[in-house]
């Protein structure tokens, strides 16, 4: 029975090969392009505390020609490791639509676009060059469908770029089991470490599975992992001139963190082990378009069976030393993350979605060359099903995304608040003070120097003198709690009005004798 199925899908092929991979090109292009580029035909991404922080860190390099050595710290400051921080290069890299779109900050959502179709594109490269040109256009498909890249895409944020990086760092690695070139070596150690400037956290379980898989690979050739050793240099090296001159404040921040555990937590606790195995196991899921948890673990469960199994019959010596690297991330990263005491995040575990698509794609390549019909026609079955729910969960999340106003959250309603309170003053000068949930009020400093500067050629003073403005964003979680910043920070100044606009921003007027 399966043999009929076999032959007929070869038939099909045969005598159709033009228009299916036509057909699939088509499918990639419109499941690569439609989902993520909302925010690029609408113009309404989300500008939030991070993203506040990102752009007036771009227009500082910009506008005020001040280089930097670091990124942001880890975590923002409340990771628990004080002094550490991601490297700078998202920063450089944010300069480029800041000064293209004249500091909009819609204009970084092609910078987002641009990295996650290349992330699909190098894909197919990838999986070109170590399986077939056929298993490229699979993880390109699986690239494109998947939930968390799809996620990378639409979202201005500095954890979000990396998908390309780790990819090459995989590619260098594979090239590296096929050949022990001292290129190879580096650009493969490079790449690993170069992703600290996205996300610490998928560049240090990365790199320590780098030099794990190194030491299988070179063995006693001791003079090729100088060049392993010089990658991770380069890449890291604005962390290291960083440290050198502040007194290696970041390394004191890990030893505190390591030697201080706090009085409520220790390190290996079953607790955050619990929940740092439910993060890997709701990663595995999101990973592909699947939205019923138990068919998540379901398919996870028949993933590893079917990998391990087909894994060790692989006669392909090199390429099953890479495949094992694949699997070598999981326990790697799960050991590192041991360490921490907090929750590990969906954007920590980038690495392993990639690693989980490209083994999916190796069992299609892999049971068609070992002749397993059963697992091949299964395979194809899920693939089909999990494509018809990218399609489907593409046109739902775009048609409802693209006419989302997103109140408070997104770049519109900001904007418009922003409108009011100058329209409001008519012309006369006045001071704006804000209140945003997360503390900082990041995105409202930037857009009063960027919007209200470029538009009305002023810019508020934030003191609490003569006409003020309060602008108010709730807190959806405790929507009172603004009235407590109002009675301790503020206090002063003759109500003049209150109002909630269409956004759900309260506008306060206050005059100040």
């Amino acid at each position: 029975m399966l043999n009929k199925i076999k032959n007929a899908t070869y038939s099909i092929y045969n005598t159709n090969k033009k228009i299916l991979f036509i057909s699939a090109f088509l499918i990639i292009i419109f499941l690569s392009l439609f989902p993520r580029s909302i925010e690029v035909l609408n113009q309404n991404p989300i500008f939030g505390f991070d993203q506040g922080r990102e752009y007036l860190a771009a227009r500082n390099i910009v506008v005020n020609h001040k280089l930097i050595l670091i990124g942001t710290e880890l975590g923002a400051g409340s990771a628990g490791i004080s002094g550490l921080f991601h490297g700078p290069i998202y920063y450089y890299l944010l300069t480029i639509p800041f000064i293209l779109f004249n500091g909009n900050p819609a204009g970084g959502t092609w910078l987002m676009l641009a990295f996650g179709l290349s992330s699909i594109l190098f894909g197919y490269y990838l999986g070109r060059k170590i399986f077939n040109n056929y298993i490229g256009i699979l993880i390109a498909l699986l690239m494109s469908i998947s939930p968390i890249l799809i996620a990378q895409s639409r979202f201005l944020w500095s954890p979000n770029p990396p998908t390309l990086f780790i990819l090459l760092s995989f590619y260098f690695t594979y090239l590296l089991s096929q050949n022990k070139k001292n290129l190879f070596i580096f650009l493969a150690a490079f790449f690993a470490g170069f992703v600290y400037n996205f996300e610490m956290a998928i560049a240090i379980p990365l790199s320590l599975a780098l030099f794990i898989y190194s030491i299988y690979i070179l063995r006693k050739e001791f003079n090729k992992y100088l060049y392993l050793i010089l990658g991770y240099l380069l890449a890291f090296s604005p962390m290291i001139f960083f440290e050198i001159r502040h007194g290696f404040m970041g390394l004191k921040g890990i030893i505190n963190y390591l030697t201080h555990p706090g009085k409520n937590s220790n390190f290996f606790d079953i607790t955050f082990l619990t929940g740092h195995a439910n993060s890997f196991l709701y990663n595995f899921k999101d990973t592909f378009p699947v939205f019923n948890y138990e068919v998540g673990m379901l398919l996870l469960v028949a993933f590893l069976v079917m990998a391990f199994y087909l894994t060790r019959k692989e006669k392909n010596a090199k390429l099953k030393v890479f495949i094992y690297y694949l699997f070598l991330l999981i326990p790697t990263s799960f050991f590192v993350f041991s360490f921490l005491r907090n929750y590990v995040y969906n954007y920590y575990l980038t690495h392993l979605s990639l690693s989980y698509i490209i083994v999916f794609a190796y069992l299609i390549y892999a049971s068609f060359k070992q002749k397993k019909n059963a697992i091949l026609v299964g395979l194809i079955v899920v693939i089909v099903i999990i494509t018809v729910f990218g399609v489907i969960s593409a046109v739902k999340t775009s048609i409802f995304d693209y006419s989302d106003y997103g109140g408070t959250a997104k770049l519109k309603g900001q904007m418009a608040a922003v409108d009011y309170i100058y329209n409001d003053a008519k012309g006369k000068p006045f001071g704006v003070l804000a209140f945003s949930p997360a503390v900082y009020t990041y995105p409202y400093d930037y857009l009063f120097l960027w919007y209200g500067n470029k538009t009305y050629n002023y810019v508020p003073y934030s003191e609490k003198k003569g006409t003020f403005y309060l602008l108010i964003e709730k807190d959806p979680a405790k929507p009172w709690s603004y009235k407590g910043w109002l009675e301790t920070v503020i206090k002063s100044g003759k109500i003049i009005y209150t109002k909630t606009l269409p956004s759900g921003f309260i506008v306060q007027k206050r005059v100040e004798k």
